[in-house]
């Protein structure tokens, strides 16, 4: 997609931005293209899920049972269409034997997309392995006491040793729930403020005055 971006639409400076699951898909990116893509200026992320078996074990705590209950349910539910428009490639047989999101990944996510298990699914698509790796300015805005992305993997020595990556853990705000005090001129999403503000000043203030095109993705942190 973003060769796509730069060859076809002539875009010269691109920044990615995800939420959840779609951070750690930014920050996977972000590893995995290194230094090999001058287009690629930012990356930003807010309570990334870096380390999937990290997050799905603190998922599954007692106090959690609400979030993966509905987490499972929409994973349900969109199986349940795809099913609907591909009734040949797949098969709703293991459905009612899922009531958590391992299960679901265990019957679902990893075979339909080329993992040998849960678990190689959780090792492979983290972006724990890869941030080192990362070469471009990179924003990772967390939660101190978001249910279940706990902080641990934030200060794991590849994330700190990383002079490209800025991690920010606030005390509270919870999974994806940056919001304060709204005004006449700052509508209370302070997330979204600080994610416009480090994309502006890593990526437009370099392009502006060249007139260059910015491109600038919102990765979603639904499952596929």
């Amino acid at each position: 997609m973003l060769h796509e971006l730069v060859v076809r639409d002539g875009i010269t400076a691109v920044a990615v931005a995800g939420y959840s699951l779609g951070g750690n898909l930014a920050l996977k990116l972000a590893g995995e293209v290194g230094d090999s893509f001058p287009a690629f200026k930012a990356v930003c992320a807010v309570s990334p899920t870096m380390d999937l078996a990290v997050c799905v074990k603190a998922l599954e705590r007692r106090s959690n049972i609400a979030y993966e209950f509905n987490f499972v349910r929409r994973l349900k539910a969109r199986m349940r269409r795809k099913a609907a428009l591909f009734p040949h490639e797949y098969s709703l047989e293991e459905l009612g034997r899922v009531w958590t999101v391992r299960q679901f990944d265990e019957a679902f996510t990893a075979p339909h997309h080329g993992f040998r298990d849960a678990s190689d699914y959780y090792y492979r698509a983290s972006a724990l392995r890869v941030i080192d790796r990362i070469r471009v300015p990179a924003l990772i805005l967390t939660a101190a006491d978001d249910p279940f992305v706990p902080v641990d993997p934030f200060r794991d020595p590849t994330v700190a040793s990383n002079p490209f990556v800025k991690v920010v853990v606030t005390p509270h705000g919870g999974h994806c729930a940056f919001i304060e005090k709204r005004t006449d001129e700052y509508d209370g999403y302070w997330a979204e403020r600080e994610v416009v503000r480090f994309m502006t000043s890593h990526v437009v203030a370099g392009h502006g005055e060249q007139g260059d095109a910015l491109a600038t993705t919102n990765t979603e942190s639904a499952k596929g």
